[in-house]
Protein backbone atom coordinates (compact mmCIF):
# COMPACT_ATOMS: atom_id res chain seq x y z
CA UNK A 1 0.00 0.00 0.00
CA UNK A 2 1.44 3.56 -1.04
CA UNK A 3 1.87 6.19 1.64
CA UNK A 4 -0.17 8.57 -0.33
CA UNK A 5 -3.35 6.14 -0.23
CA UNK A 6 -3.01 6.23 3.22
CA UNK A 7 -3.30 9.98 3.41
CA UNK A 8 -6.29 9.84 1.25
CA UNK A 9 -8.06 7.34 3.33
CA UNK A 10 -7.20 9.25 6.44
CA UNK A 11 -8.22 12.92 5.09
CA UNK A 12 -11.38 11.00 3.86
CA UNK A 13 -12.12 9.21 7.19
CA UNK A 14 -11.66 13.08 9.08
CA UNK A 15 -13.36 14.57 6.62
CA UNK A 16 -16.23 12.44 6.08
CA UNK A 17 -16.75 12.56 9.90
CA UNK A 18 -17.23 16.20 10.05
CA UNK A 19 -19.23 16.34 6.92
CA UNK A 20 -21.66 13.90 9.50
CA UNK A 21 -21.12 15.85 12.33
CA UNK A 22 -22.19 18.94 10.22
CA UNK A 23 -25.07 17.67 8.66
CA UNK A 24 -26.40 16.14 11.78
CA UNK A 25 -26.64 19.45 13.10
CA UNK A 26 -27.94 21.07 10.05
CA UNK A 27 -30.83 18.15 10.57
CA UNK A 28 -31.63 18.94 14.01
CA UNK A 29 -31.88 22.79 13.48
CA UNK A 30 -33.77 22.68 10.55
CA UNK A 31 -36.18 20.12 12.39
CA UNK A 32 -36.51 22.53 15.75
CA UNK A 33 -36.85 25.18 13.30
CA UNK A 34 -39.84 23.53 11.30
CA UNK A 35 -37.29 24.56 8.07
CA UNK A 36 -38.28 21.15 6.78
CA UNK A 37 -36.09 20.89 3.69
CA UNK A 38 -33.06 21.88 5.78
CA UNK A 39 -33.50 19.08 8.35
CA UNK A 40 -33.97 16.73 5.26
CA UNK A 41 -31.01 18.09 3.86
CA UNK A 42 -29.02 17.89 6.84
CA UNK A 43 -30.04 14.25 7.26
CA UNK A 44 -28.85 13.39 3.90
CA UNK A 45 -25.93 14.63 3.96
CA UNK A 46 -25.23 13.38 7.60
CA UNK A 47 -26.10 9.66 6.01
CA UNK A 48 -23.91 10.07 3.01
CA UNK A 49 -21.04 11.58 5.24
CA UNK A 50 -21.52 8.10 7.77
CA UNK A 51 -21.68 6.04 4.98
CA UNK A 52 -18.49 7.43 2.96
CA UNK A 53 -16.80 6.72 6.37
CA UNK A 54 -17.88 3.68 6.68
CA UNK A 55 -16.28 2.42 3.73
CA UNK A 56 -12.74 4.06 4.18
CA UNK A 57 -12.40 2.71 7.73
CA UNK A 58 -13.62 -0.61 6.12
CA UNK A 59 -10.58 0.17 3.63
CA UNK A 60 -8.05 1.04 6.34
CA UNK A 61 -9.08 -2.19 8.39
CA UNK A 62 -8.44 -4.76 5.80
CA UNK A 63 -5.04 -2.96 5.27
CA UNK A 64 -4.04 -3.24 8.55
CA UNK A 65 -5.31 -6.15 8.85
CA UNK A 66 -2.80 -7.45 5.87
CA UNK A 67 -0.22 -5.48 7.18
CA UNK A 68 -0.75 -7.65 10.87
CA UNK A 69 -0.99 -11.29 8.78
CA UNK A 70 2.62 -9.93 6.97
CA UNK A 71 4.26 -9.16 10.60
CA UNK A 72 3.12 -12.43 12.04
CA UNK A 73 4.12 -14.45 9.29
CA UNK A 74 7.81 -12.98 9.02
CA UNK A 75 7.91 -13.29 12.89
CA UNK A 76 6.81 -17.03 12.51
CA UNK A 77 9.51 -16.99 10.13
CA UNK A 78 12.16 -15.59 12.22
CA UNK A 79 11.35 -18.36 15.38
CA UNK A 80 11.56 -20.83 12.93
CA UNK A 81 15.21 -20.69 12.04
Amino acid sequence: MKISEVAVDAAAISTSSKITAGGGTAGLIGFATSVNWLGIGGFLIAVIGLLVNLYFQRRRDKREHAEHLARMAAIKDKCAT
